[in-house]
């Protein structure tokens, strides 16, 4: 394999595994889904069963594009997918931020991001790689099924780490320009 085949197979996995994460954040329990859909009324400023039906195909279109991605003839097709995914994530978290609509991303499941400006550098920065697997000639199935399953497994632990460690120390630089309370109360 050349450099480009290894980069190009580095970035289908990883995000294969962005687009896996989402879905699954979304779809594994009740719950996490129900955030997600509060997310979207409070974005949409609506309420009823719409909200669900579009929160249902937002994770729906993100566990295709995942597939799309993993599979060597489609991952092309799939990157696109992605970017034009990640481009609509930017434009609304960006009218979210502006617009001072205070929600939760629920993009990863759990207690999500607030739609902030790291936020939107999140996914310019997911935009980029996107772009980036998109440009390059896909590597194709040059590892055989299985090397290309864990390839694709191990981006999927990749992507976890990846957006975790992100969230995590965008908390703690916020955590760090927080004004402490006894600050406060000195002044």
């Amino acid at each position: 394999m050349t450099m480009r085949e290894y980069l190009s197979l580095a970035l289908q996995s990883l995000m294969a595994g962005v687009f896996v994460f989402a879905a699954f954040s979304k779809l594994r329990g009740r719950d996490y889904f129900d955030g997600f859909v509060t997310t979207v009324r409070r974005l949409t400023m609506r309420s009823g069963p719409s909200t669900t039906m579009v929160a249902a195909a937002f994770a729906v279109v993100e566990a295709v594009t995942a597939a799309l991605i993993a599979v060597p003839a489609t991952a092309r097709a799939g990157l696109w997918l992605a970017v034009g995914l990640l481009a609509l994530f930017i434009a609304v978290v960006f009218r979210a931020v502006r617009g001072r609509v205070f929600a939760e991303c629920g993009c990863f499941g759990g207690r999500g991001a607030v739609m902030s400006y790291p936020l939107l550098l999140r996914n310019f920065v997911l935009l980029t790689l996107a772009l980036a697997g998109a440009a390059i000639p896909p590597a194709g199935s040059l590892l055989g099924p299985f090397g290309h399953g864990a390839v694709l497994a191990a981006g999927v632990v990749a992507a976890v780490a990846m957006l975790r460690g992100y969230d995590h120390a965008v908390g703690a630089v916020l955590a760090r320009l927080a004004p402490r309370p006894e600050a406060r109360e000195e002044g």
